[in-house]
């Protein structure tokens, strides 16, 4: 995954999912640093809400179809 902000732009690999005090927590790297989302309930519907969408559902079963092979081997 690719997190571009107008300084620079960061790899971000997330390394581990699980759900902590009800906040969806992903850890992993960001270039070489350490890093940890935390999401809570209202954020992850809205974020979620915004996947359901034609295009995105597409693209997913496109991937997990290996439609995107190449990205997977990165």
């Amino acid at each position: 995954m690719l997190v571009k902000t107008p300084a620079l732009k960061l790899g971000v690999e997330v390394r581990e999912t699980f759900v902590e005090n009800d906040r969806l927590i992903l850890k992993g790297v960001a270039n070489a640093m350490p890093c940890t989302v935390e999401i809570g309930g209202p954020e992850m519907v809205r974020l979620f809400g915004r996947f359901l969408r034609p295009a995105i559902i597409w693209l997913f079963l496109k991937s997990l179809l290996g439609a995107n092979v190449k990205d997977r081997q990165r």
